[in-house]
């Protein structure tokens, strides 16, 4: 048994069950991806998965304790590893952190920026994702830190703390007529044709449940995962959207109008996510206190910051606009 074994069939799990997905989450081949699951199954003597033909339809009772326990072993191997880092190297290392794109675009980038100079000997490497598979990369132990919004319900392993509020605001094209509109009203809203986020996003099924909370569909002609592919489509006068105020820029926005709608779609809370059992680094306590710092909130933990340069790398999930 090989802890790349393991990996493989948490990516499975995660990924739906899609041999393809995993294969492109492992940077491998879907052959490679069947190869290694095959030979762990061998090697314990049990199926973990039911098939249908060639297709992974779902676990059995045995596919979900393996799955579980590896879990378990990736999040110790990754402890272990990161007490031996605190002993050698330091204030110097790697900082794993996941977020969505809105994120990593814009409420990130000064924190990010101040985290740098103060650790210059830290790799920071974003990896960007929506909420369901940054939380999953955080229970698995694949990143160290998670900042998103997050479904109502977590896993027990999980610890969360307040980051910041995420407002919303309605952007409209220039001249558009609801600019003329003295008070805006949900139905006032669903008379044009929506872009919207995806509602793997809070951001995509927030919008969608005020709208059915007061009985009204709209017209949704996009479905997007990029803020930027939705302002241009709004800019383009393909329709209106609901968006994150923070991805809204007057002077760069030029072609886009702004309506407040803060009486019509409530602001949610970022999260912090980190796995109950994963020892964090000096580093990664100080890169949650930056960011709680902002929301006024206490710090994980004290202490000044490190001495230390960095360098980011930026991974990116391809995404597809519906």
């Amino acid at each position: 048994m090989t802890l790349k074994q393991l990996r493989c069939l948490l990516a499975l799990t995660d990924h739906g069950l899609s041999v393809s997905r995993a294969a492109v989450a492992l940077h491998t081949s879907q052959p490679g991806v069947s190869k290694m699951v095959g030979a762990l199954e061998k090697e314990i003597g049990l199926n973990f998965f039911v098939r249908t033909g060639n297709r992974l339809v779902g676990l059995t009772d045995a596919g979900r304790n393996a799955v579980e326990l590896a879990r378990r072993v990736l999040r110790d191997t990754g402890t272990i590893s990161t007490l031996a880092g605190n002993v050698q190297t330091g204030f110097t290392g790697t900082l794993r952190v996941g977020t969505t794109h809105v994120h990593a675009c814009y409420a990130l980038v000064e924190i990010v920026q101040r985290f740098l100079t103060a650790h210059p000997g830290v790799d920071l490497v974003l990896t960007q994702g929506t909420p369901i598979e940054i939380l999953n990369w955080v229970r698995e132990g694949s990143i160290d830190i998670g900042v998103s919004t997050l479904p109502k319900r977590l896993p027990d392993d999980i610890v969360t703390f307040e980051a910041y509020s995420v407002e919303r605001c309605l952007i409209v094209p220039r001249g558009h007529p609801l600019l003329k509109a003295r008070s805006l009203s949900i139905q006032d809203i669903a008379r044009y044709p929506l872009i919207t986020y995806d509602e793997a996003f809070n951001s995509g099924w927030v919008v969608q449940r005020e709208f059915q909370r007061r009985g009204v569909t709209p017209r949704v002609v996009i479905r997007a995962t990029d803020a930027n592919v939705i302002k241009s489509y709004v800019a383009a006068g393909v329709g209106i959207a609901i968006l994150q105020k923070m991805a809204v820029d007057p002077v760069r926005d030029t072609n886009l109008r702004v309506i407040p709608s803060d009486h019509l779609f409530p602001a949610s809370m970022s999260m912090i996510s980190v796995q109950r059992e994963h020892v964090l680094r000096q580093f990664g306590h100080d890169f949650i206190n930056m960011i709680t710092a902002q929301n006024q909130r206490a710090p994980v933990r004290g202490g000044p910051p490190s001495k230390s340069a960095s360098n980011v790398r930026r991974r990116k999930r391809p995404r597809t606009v519906r």
